[in-house]
């Protein structure tokens, strides 16, 4: 279910403010869930893996939507983003 449309938004040169806003908030999860600890990874774990569905604008899959991404690959990329930088950090580790 699509809430909001990219169609829906005039163009400015490309760089729309309010998808910004929504990419901003993403990578953000992103950077918490692969090298973050804690409670603080654990939250945008969280974040990024629910599935219900609702009307609220700033969850993970409102936001996939609004910015044309795909949700399911979006989701193993970051899956595998967060495997590489556990694999690194043992690594490093190890020496």
């Amino acid at each position: 279910m699509k809430f909001w449309s990219n169609s829906d938004i005039p163009s400015q040169g490309g760089y729309v403010p309010e998808k910004r806003l929504l990419a901003a908030v993403l990578q953000r999860a992103i950077t918490d869930y692969v090298s973050g600890e804690g409670e603080l990874r654990e939250g945008a774990r969280l974040w990024l893996l629910d599935d219900e569905l609702t009307d609220a604008p700033l969850t993970f899959r409102f936001i996939c939507e609004a910015l044309d991404l795909d949700v399911g690959s979006l989701r193993g990329a970051i899956a595998l983003q967060a495997r590489n930088a556990a694999v690194e950090v043992l690594n490093e580790a190890a020496v």
